[in-house]
């Protein structure tokens, strides 16, 4: 009845559930609260505490030191609103997943700002009362790795409670005792939404709070609200969100604040194509954490269907950066038809203005089941393994006049050189040792190879990058230097 009453109200007003979340015109409107002060994925705890500063002149926010890492780093809390409904969001957890800090710097502008959201604003802050922990493990986000300071996984001492960014936050949650707990990661860009070919941009999971997956009225809370934040987000990315794996983790901390009253709602920054530093699913996540905000702030939730989330696909492990299908491959004499499953690996530049990338086969076989970012048919070509130019040993000088278009259509994919490093701007592999420069068929093998049709070399993958000879299009971003 109580829904019925509900949906007769806004009928007559006409105003709809959708219209109320402002999703659309938050997702136009982004662009005026992303925070330009860091907009590549790989930041440090003070790259974060110089962009935090801006906002504590701001009387809407409350900062407090709520206590220090292993390595003696600041872990701070910001608060804002006051409503009776207390919300904690945390974020970098694991230090290598930073997607939503980037979007909680968003939503403090958001807050900060004066325009048409005003009447929303206020009214969210009038009946929430939201806290954000942007970083809780500044010494992982140092080294952009998973794990504290002592290589500890975090998001498994919600028991024993031994390490001090974990007691931070349990420590947080009993004090503010929050009705809903946002805990927000990034998952591998390589999950797909169920068994589709679409990336899972974001996934979403209410966990369970015990081995059964019963569903009690905490954990039902948080369902309804992603069932909100998933019918909004939708109308942006439809197709491209997942749920993660329910199984019960008795000693992760979303598990856990399920079990000590808090709803959790897990997000989890997946992939997008040609997105490294994930500025779209920043956007995403910001639209997220708005709805569910709002969600809660006008207990919209109390009126969703539970069913929207129990009906989300499950994530997959489907996804290739780069997929090549039907190659035909002479091993010993013999014919074998593969297809071959190519990642990349990054690593930032030093002057951290991009990145360099490394092309690695990944799997080889029947991967007709899968899907790539980017996926080509090769029926009828043949691929052999790439081929050194060792005429002579090239310079830096010469490299810099080389014509790589000639080395390519000649099946180079690598060249003589005694340049040094890791990785080379150049568009093609350096090799010092030709007996170190080995691409093969094999799973971790670099992905160095020609493609041939019709006796002529048609496609060149270097460095794991494919580049069409004839056409000569392709980008080869960098090669690595083999020694």
């Amino acid at each position: 009845m109580k829904k019925l009453i509900l949906f007769l109200l806004l009928t007559i007003t006409g105003i709809t559930l959708a219209q109320e979340f402002n999703s659309e015109r938050l997702y136009d409107s982004y662009d005026s609260y992303r925070d330009l002060s860091i907009i590549r994925k790989k930041f440090t705890h003070q790259e974060l505490m110089v962009s935090l500063e801006k906002f504590r002149s701001n009387e809407k926010y409350n900062f407090k030191k709520i206590g220090k890492s292993m390595e003696n780093k600041e872990i701070w809390m910001v608060t804002i609103g006051h409503g009776n409904t207390h919300i904690l969001a945390w974020s970098q957890m694991h230090g290598d997943e930073s997607t939503a800090t980037m979007a909680l710097l968003d939503i403090l502008n958001f807050f900060s700002a004066n325009d048409q959201f005003d009447d929303l604003r206020n009214r969210i802050l009038e009946n929430v009362t939201i806290h954000l922990i942007p970083m809780l493990n500044p010494d992982g986000a140092g080294k952009f790795k998973r794990r504290n300071h002592l290589d500890i996984d975090l998001n498994r001492d919600a028991a024993r409670l031994q390490f001090p960014e974990s007691k931070i936050l349990k420590s947080v949650r009993d004090s503010i005792n929050p009705k809903f707990g946002f805990n927000l990661h990034d998952q591998s860009t390589r999950y797909t939404v169920g068994e589709s070919y679409k990336s899972a941009a974001l996934s979403f999971l209410a966990p369970a709070f015990n081995y059964e997956k019963d569903i009690n009225d905490v954990r039902s809370r948080g369902m309804l609200v992603i069932s909100n934040i998933f019918t909004e987000v939708s109308r942006f990315i439809p197709g491209h969100m997942a749920k993660y794996n329910d199984d019960f983790e008795p000693r992760a901390f979303g598990d856990n604040m399920m079990k000590w009253g808090t709803s959790s709602i897990l997000i989890e920054s997946g992939g997008w194509k040609n997105n490294f530093d994930k500025q779209f699913i920043r956007k995403l996540n910001f639209i997220s954490l708005l709805v569910g905000f709002q969600s809660i702030a006008f207990e919209y939730y109390q009126n969703a269907d539970i069913e929207v989330y129990q009906n989300i696909p499950e994530n997959k492990t489907k996804l290739f950066d780069l997929l090549l299908r039907n190659l035909t491959a002479v091993i010993d004499s013999k014919k074998y038809i593969i297809d071959l499953g190519i990642n990349y690996s990054e690593t930032e530049r030093e002057n951290k203005n991009g990145y360099y990338f490394r092309g690695r086969i990944d799997d080889i076989g029947d991967l007709s089941t899968f899907f790539g970012y980017d996926e080509f048919d090769f029926t009828g070509s043949t691929i052999q393994p790439g081929e050194v130019y060792n005429k002579n040993s090239f310079s830096k000088t010469d490299l810099q006049s080389a014509n790589f278009d000639s080395l390519y259509s000649k099946g180079f994919t690598a060249i003589l050189s005694n340049v040094t490093g890791k990785f080379t701007d150049f568009p093609i592999n350096l090799v010092a040792n030709e007996e170190k420069y080995k691409p093969e068929f094999a799973i971790g093998s670099l992905a160095d190879f020609k493609i041939i049709k019709n006796n002529k070399v048609q496609y060149l993958l270097i460095n794991g990058f494919l580049y069409d000879i004839k056409a000569a299009s392709g980008k080869v971003p960098n090669g690595i230097i083999v020694r």
